[in-house]
């Protein structure tokens, strides 16, 4: 969706700048009385297309270069998971879909649990036990997430590549999601420059990631269309940080954290990620009703 926005704001800088060369030939090509406000204009709207048209075409370049189709298969990535994260992520969900099955929440976890075993432990064993785990936690709650389609496999595969390297020893990752940041930052881009100056952030904080586990949140801030996280959000326990995560009759507001130490993230968290931000939610300020209804793991 991003590079297509951005190939329609490239395709549109590109007009308004051929449409000012042609105003600018045809100033000089049959002056007139009025040929130096036709050559101004000219240069004006040149001006604004190529501001537009630039970057637009450059993130657009950056983008198609950077996407990476997910394939449902492949070896088994024996040992360590290897210098390339996403890949080693995708291989291992992969082998967790087609050996232990289940859903996105569980899948994740396990795929998680073996990046994290790594050479030095027993991988697969690692992932069945986590999947096992939450599987049967998940069952308990009444709730169970939806199988994962390719968009969401490919997006866990940069959420997880981005935080195994954060994670702890023997640290469990419960359930992830991601939103779009709606920082202060971001919102004044929007203000200050529309959609387009808004589409380009976002292509490098575009995105928030978070990631709940048994013992920290972790949320790291990247790109919205691709490639992992560049810099860490917040990173604290669990009992330290506070959510919010207002609910409306018709749908939920921005999902927010909070650290004691003042670092905050805010995010919009669309429908396809709403269980597993309420899951996330449940765990942070849990309460009888909340573990009913969303299925807490713990």
């Amino acid at each position: 969706m991003g590079r297509v926005l951005l190939s329609i704001g490239a395709v549109v800088g590109g007009l308004v700048l051929a449409f000012g060369a042609l105003g600018l030939i045809l100033a000089f090509a049959q002056p007139d009385a009025h040929q130096s406000d036709e050559v101004v204009g000219s240069i004006f709207f040149m001006v604004v297309g190529a501001i537009v048209a630039a970057p637009c075409t450059f993130f657009a370049f950056r983008l198609g270069r950077r996407s990476a189709p997910w394939q449902p298969g492949g070896a088994l990535p024996m040992g360590s998971p290897g210098a390339d994260l996403q890949a080693s992520y995708l291989s291992w969900f992969a082998w967790c879909q087609q050996t232990l099955g289940g859903d996105a929440v569980s899948l994740h976890a396990a795929t998680m649990a073996a990046m994290a075993a790594g050479a030095a432990g027993n991988p697969t064993e690692a992932a069945s036990a986590e999947a096992a785990r939450q599987s049967a936690r998940l069952a308990a709650s009444g709730v169970m997430p939806a199988a994962p389609n390719g968009a969401k496999v490919r997006m866990l595969s940069r959420i997880g590549a981005s935080t195994a390297g954060l994670l702890e020893p023997s640290e469990r990752v419960l359930v992830s999601f991601w939103g779009e940041n709606r920082s202060t930052g971001m919102q004044m881009v929007w203000l200050l420059f529309g959609v387009i100056g808004r589409t380009i952030a976002a292509t490098s904080t575009g995105a928030v990631f978070v990631t709940v586990t048994d013992r920290r949140v972790i949320a790291v801030i990247g790109g919205q269309f691709s490639g992992l996280a560049s810099r860490i959000g917040l990173i604290e326990p669990r009992s330290t940080v506070t959510a919010k995560y207002p609910k409306g009759l018709l749908w939920r507001g921005t999902f927010t954290l909070k650290g004691v130490g003042g670092e905050s993230v805010s995010m919009h968290v669309q429908g396809a990620w709403r269980l597993e931000a309420e899951m996330a939610f449940a765990l942070l300020s849990p309460s009888p009703g909340q573990i009913g209804s969303v299925g807490v793991i713990r």
